[in-house]
């Protein structure tokens, strides 16, 4: 018994190294010189003129891993939307981004901070404060689930954000 263990290791090693190459890795393929006289009459030779041959060996593919999928796009934690002026607030994570016409976007890392009240997106020269309640965008029919105000180094800006409904009407009002 002694001796299988001692000899199955060194039969597993004997079955290593004969010399063939491995499916993934590549071996060098030696480049084909071509070397074909010019005549001297200024004719050049008809193999000079022809496309190299195509590869004798085909690269391997790269490894890639079945199980790593590619990444999603995000959905944002929260978005809020006003008009007159036009603006958007994304917060992601830790990072809220402030999106305006002629303006470049401002990013600003926040902390988020609740009490009974509300829910508060603050940074350093940001702060966005959500209140519950239904809100109009003013521009179209929908109704939002929180008002938002948002204040940063330019100045305050109000409007809506959190669950949007479809804007549709409970036909109670306008029904004939």
């Amino acid at each position: 018994m002694k001796a299988a263990r001692l000899l199955l290791p060194v039969a597993l090693l004997g079955g290593c190294g004969d010399g063939e190459p491995v499916a993934n890795q590549t071996q060098p393929v030696p480049a084909k010189a071509i070397a074909v006289p010019i005549d001297k009459g200024g004719v050049v030779h008809e193999a000079m003129t022809a496309a190299p041959p195509p590869p004798t060996a085909a690269l391997p593919k790269p490894l890639v891993s079945r199980g790593t999928s590619s990444p999603r796009p995000v959905a944002p934690a929260y978005r809020a939307i006003g008009t007159e002026p036009f603006w958007a607030v994304t917060v992601r994570g830790s990072a809220a981004t402030l999106e305006r016409p002629d303006h470049a976007p401002q990013r600003f890392s926040v902390r988020v901070e609740t009490d009974d009240k509300a829910i508060r997106y603050q940074g350093d020269g940001f702060a966005m404060t959500l209140t519950q309640g239904p809100c109009s965008d003013g521009m179209s029919d929908a109704v939002w689930s929180d008002r938002v105000q948002v204040a940063f180094g330019e100045g305050t800006l109000k409007g809506c954000g959190g669950e949007r409904d479809g804007g549709e009407r409970d036909g109670g009002d306008d029904a004939p």
